[in-house]
């Protein structure tokens, strides 16, 4: 069902779209944001395309939507313009699993493997980390490190995704989604038995058994591209339920079955 809101939100929501207008601002929004965020901004994507959104905007600033791992990732891009932040306190636990310190010490206990980390890494994990990846560079670079060990993070997840989960020589209990991680094989198997028609994308921060269940994983940029371009007029959704309320209103023609976390 497409968003729905109130009289006094839709008009709330308007006069924020002519005083950004006016002041020259363009408002980036992640997918993952409440209806009537999404509904204000003038882009809205996944964490990398609200990054690259921010760096090729040509508005006097840019105000972003999300966790604060996006917000530093676009001022690491130097962007030449004010960065405008809602909240700065909006943190990934995914990110926050591990530490710094814990890092140093299976490091020093593998002093070998590549420390590699996608954006949402927290800022000192990032700075040490040798390879930085995205789930669009992550086959090829990982590939390019041969047998070489690794130690993802924040966590293994976009490194098993990519084909590499052989080449991680550090495995975190703690580094999960915890929305994510929500979802059960049983959930979807139970979807599948009432959607028997329906093309199934999980999001790769999924438990591995949901993932080996799906027709499609990815993240969810991809999800929303895998289920644009597919061949099939019923889709089953497993992400956070932002993605899932998203997607119905900007691609009426499907039917969405959408396991949506809370």
């Amino acid at each position: 069902m497409p968003i729905e809101l109130t009289a006094k939100k839709a008009a709330q929501l308007e006069k924020v779209g002519q005083l950004a207008s006016s002041l020259g601002v363009e408002v980036l929004a992640h997918f993952y944001q409440r209806a009537e965020v999404k509904a204000a901004a003038h882009f809205v994507g996944g964490s990398s395309e609200v990054a690259e959104r921010a760096a090729q905007s040509r508005a006097r600033a840019v105000m972003v939507c999300g966790a604060c791992f996006m917000a530093e990732e676009i001022l690491n891009r130097n962007i030449g313009r004010p960065l405008l932040q809602p909240r700065e306190d909006l943190s990934c636990p995914l990110a926050e699993a591990v530490s710094l310190e814990e890092v140093l010490a299976i490091k020093k206990l593998n002093p070998e493997a590549v420390v590699v980390a996608d954006m949402k890494a927290r800022p000192e994990i990032l700075a040490l980390a040798e390879v930085k990846i995205s789930p669009a560079t992550a086959a090829e670079i990982l590939d390019g490190l041969g047998s070489r060990e690794v130690i993802a993070l924040p966590g293994p997840q976009l490194v098993e995704w990519a084909g590499f989960g052989h080449l991680i020589s550090a495995r975190w209990p703690k580094a999960v989604c915890q929305v994510h991680e929500l979802a059960l094989k049983d959930d979807l198997a139970k979807a599948r038995e009432e959607h028997p028609e329906a093309k199934v994308a999980v999001n790769l921060l999924c438990r591995p058994e949901v993932r080996a269940g799906a027709d499609f994983v990815g993240d969810s940029a991809a999800i929303r591209n895998y289920c644009r371009e597919a061949n099939a007029r019923e889709c089953i959704v497993v992400s956070e339920a932002g993605l899932a309320e998203y997607l119905p209103d900007t691609l009426p023609d499907k039917l969405f079955h959408a396991h949506e976390q809370e």
